[in-house]
């Protein structure tokens, strides 16, 4: 009977949604990023593909301070596969492969123009430093530049991903989207840009961006502090980032989701519910406030029953002793 009763109680707590276990959303990236933040977006694809480096707990990323050579460095490692587990390897090995010439000061703009774009942008003032916001402004302008055949996604073995009305979903041990019939997972640890990372959520909504690793050149994920990193092939080569958490990416070849930007259909209805909520009637009003009012009552008379059973459960177990 006790355990019976257990089972009864836990079921009450999985009633909640329950999230995807390993997606970053806009309030996991990093502790001073508010969801709220103009260039959120920005922020999280670049996060994703490792052009900004990667954060662990409690970590922030100071926008406004400059970005140093060293940290430059470290990403490039990451993002091009060169072999290194720490911030000090990885950048050491960035500047071995002559991406950068000095681990000292700060980053202007011709070194990020040679580490990134083979000297092909024109900039206005070369040897001028960058904080980390002007950094992320300058790589979001030019993440899609032609650069003789390929672009700044593509030389890091990512490309832009499928778009559209999501059919439905795939749960479990894995996360897939459905669009216009065919399916697309996502990676072990995917970057979330919606209004929920509960993927059931998601059916019927757009995707309206989303980046996936191309197939076979990139397995990603997250630990606190250190990346592993495979061969790097003029700047295509594998890129395997360790866990800390012991999960890896799925073992398959196929492409993988890293980034999804989902809009929020149930925002686009509420929009509409509060427009015609303004023109609407005072005895219209009155109707749909009872009926808000009779759901919001019907809530709270099921959360009442389930505290009540849990109070019997309780008693019935302590009499039973």
């Amino acid at each position: 009977m006790r355990k019976y009763l257990l089972l009864l109680l836990m079921s009450t707590l999985f009633m909640a949604p329950v999230a995807y276990a390993h997606t970053m959303d806009k309030s996991t990236l990093f502790t001073d990023v508010p969801e709220t933040t103009s260039n959120i977006q920005d922020i999280m694809v670049l996060h994703s593909i490792g052009l900004l480096g990667y954060n662990g707990k409690d970590m922030a990323l100071n926008p406004t301070d400059n970005l140093s050579r060293k940290d430059f460095a470290s990403w490039v490692g990451s993002f091009f596969g060169l072999e290194g587990a720490t911030v000090d390897e990885l950048a050491q090995a960035a500047q071995k492969e002559e991406y950068i010439s000095s681990l000292e000061g700060d980053l202007t703009y011709k070194e990020i123009n040679t580490a990134l774009f083979h000297h092909k942008l024109e900039v206005e003032n070369p040897d001028a430093t960058m904080t980390k916001e002007e950094y992320i402004a300058f790589l979001t302008e030019h993440l899609d530049d032609d650069m003789g055949g390929h672009t700044l996604l593509q030389m890091g073995g990512f490309a832009e991903g499928p778009i559209g009305t999501i059919e439905d979903v795939v749960t479990g041990d894995e996360t897939g989207i459905i669009i216009n019939g065919k399916t697309y997972m996502l990676s072990g640890h995917p970057r979330i840009f919606a209004e929920s990372t509960e993927a059931k959520s998601w059916v019927g909504q757009q995707l309206e961006r989303s980046i996936f690793t191309t197939a076979g050149d990139h397995h990603h994920g997250h630990d606190d502090n250190q990346e592993g990193h495979g061969d790097n092939q003029e700047g295509h080569g594998d890129h395997e980032e360790g866990h800390g958490d012991g999960h890896d990416a799925p073992a398959s070849n196929a492409a993988t989701l890293q980034y999804v930007q989902i809009s929020s259909a149930q925002v686009v209805a509420d929009d509409t519910k509060e427009v015609q909520s303004s023109n609407a009637t005072p005895r219209e009003a009155q109707q749909t406030d009872e009926t808000t009012s009779s759901s919001s009552n019907t809530v709270w008379i099921i959360a009442i029953l389930v505290v009540l059973a849990a109070i019997f459960a309780f008693v019935f177990v302590k009499r039973k002793k």
